[in-house]
Parts: C-alpha cells; structure tokens; sequence
C-alpha cells in the first residue's frame, strides 16, 4: 500500500513539474523586422482571426510589431501584435501560438492584452 501511495505521489509530480520544465528550457530567438517577414504578419492575422472565431469581439488585425520564435514541436511564437478594437481604437495584444510546418497546422495557445 505504502509502495502504491509513493509511486502516485510521484507520478503527479512528474506530471505537474513537466510542462514548467519544458518551456523553461525552450530558448527564444527574436524575430528581427517584423514588418519584413510576411509569414509572421501572416501569422499574426491569423492568431487575431482565431481568437476572433472564440471569443467574439471583432478584433481588426493591423500587424505584428515584435515577437520571438522558439523550437517545440514545430515553431512556437511568441508575437506582439497591434489591432483594431470594437471602438475603432488600436491596442496592443500578446499571442502564442504554435505552428508545425509538417502538419500545416497551427494552435493558438493564448491571446490576450499586452498590459
């Protein structure tokens, strides 16, 4: 019983810690001009357009600013991007996303205001 108790705790460790080990070690390489990279504004349009599709609020995309790439199973990016609010007013928003280019796909892992 006690073995069994010892290997659960353990597991849930392992579990809980891995994915804060993971992106510690990730090494993040900044994109250098943006506005002359055309897969990353298209990028950018694209995360804007997803998070669109889930959370309803009409965002405009105008372009990615700055942002950083990292090798994780693909390319994961890390973009900071301005857009048009519901009001017409430009913000500034933070996505991550990840792209495998073998698969053609993308997942948005997070989008939210820089602030």
């Amino acid at each position: 019983m006690r073995t069994g108790s010892l290997l659960i705790i353990i597991f849930a460790i392992v579990v809980v810690a891995y994915p804060f080990a993971a992106s510690a070690e990730e090494e993040w390489y900044p994109i250098g001009d943006p506005d002359n990279e055309p897969h990353v504004q298209e990028l950018g349009g694209w995360a804007v357009a997803e998070h669109v599709k889930q959370a309803h609020d009409r965002l405009k995309f105008i372009k990615v600013v700055s942002g950083a790439e990292a090798n994780a199973a693909g390319v994961k990016y890390r973009l900071d991007i301005k857009a048009l609010n519901n009001n017409g007013e430009a913000g500034a928003y933070k996505a991550i996303l990840l792209e495998e280019v073998r698969d053609n796909e993308r997942t948005l892992i997070s989008f939210g205001p820089a602030n």
